[in-house]
């Protein structure tokens, strides 16, 4: 979809998942922190945490990282993560 963001995450395991989102909330090492659509290029450190993303449709996900690295650029955010974890339904 050309309005948002790719997001792939990894671990040393291989694709964790991939996902469309509009909005991305990430656990930095300074703090969290938000990307839209068209964010300038960043890497960053991640610290255990939650990930955030909302979807094209409006539905919120949610995904516990275990510290890490993302990068982001030209709407595509990959995140290296030794495990991610998904909250019980």
């Amino acid at each position: 979809m050309a309005s948002t963001i790719h997001l792939r995450v990894l671990t040393d395991a291989g694709l964790a998942f991939e996902d469309e989102a509009a909005s991305i909330r990430a656990p930095g090492a300074l703090g969290s922190f938000g990307m839209l659509r068209n964010h300038a290029p960043l890497i960053s450190t991640l610290v255990p945490g939650p990930l955030i993303w909302r979807q094209p449709g409006g539905v919120t996900r949610i995904a516990r990282l275990q510290g890490g690295l993302l990068e982001i650029v030209k709407n595509r955010c990959t995140i290296l993560t030794k495990a991610v974890q998904f909250p019980a339904s």
